[in-house]
């Protein structure tokens, strides 16, 4: 990428639900501590994003409390059996991924760094493109690279890369800065797909260098 000013780092859902303690994957029994470790890759290219004059995106999963954007198969990917909480329902902190809820704020690590210019995107599906105005934001401003980062890699992060690609930009995942609770060949199947398929692979210490990044990187 020849001019910054036609890139933006993307940043999903990297909220307490997911990477805290006591949050939503925490109280599911899965590992938050996992999705914990892309906090020090994301804050890395936080820091090379903004050094570049670069768009800084946050994205969220934001609910209505009263669950009305969300249908059947989207609240049950989110609570297989009657004894795990699904979005909307009560933890210790509060509901499951409510806006305005503790579990739906960003991880303190990261809350830091966020910038009242940066662009905050709300969504309510797995990918950041469904169903918001992030297409519509990147298109005016004339971006056509995304790095993306956060997590699932295998869930949220890789679903905003392939509708990324879908319309045609110019996707980077930042494998370093990306994390998930599942077991690892989930990310190591999304970063073979993200070489072949989807765009392109590498890691914050080359974006932060201006390194080239190939499709043969990982």
């Amino acid at each position: 990428m020849d001019d910054p000013a036609r890139g933006a780092l993307v940043v999903i859902d990297m909220q307490n639900d997911f990477c805290a303690p006591g949050g939503w994957t925490d109280a599911s029994g899965l590992d938050y501590k996992a999705c914990r470790e892309a906090i020090p890759g994301v804050r890395r290219a936080v820091e090379a994003a903004r050094g570049y004059g670069m768009w800084v995106i946050w994205v969220f999963w934001h609910n209505r409390p009263d669950l009305r954007n969300l249908g059947a198969p989207t609240l049950y990917s989110f609570k297989h059996d009657p004894g795990q909480k699904g979005i909307g329902e009560e933890l210790e902190h509060g509901p499951v991924l409510t806006e305005r809820s503790w579990g739906a704020r960003m991880v303190d690590e990261l809350a830091e760094m966020m910038h009242e210019d940066d662009v905050l995107v709300e969504k309510v599906r797995m990918s950041g493109f469904y169903g918001t105005h992030l297409d519509q934001v990147l298109r005016t401003q004339g971006i056509s690279t995304l790095f993306l980062a956060g997590v699932n890699i295998d869930q949220c992060v890789s679903t905003t890369m392939e509708d990324a690609y879908f319309r045609d930009y110019n996707a980077v995942l930042l494998s370093d800065a990306c994390a998930t609770s599942s077991p690892s060949y989930c990310k190591d199947a999304v970063i073979f797909n993200a070489r072949q398929c989807w765009g392109f692979v590498t890691d914050t210490a080359k974006f932060a260098a201006a390194q080239p990044f190939e499709r043969g990187e990982s």
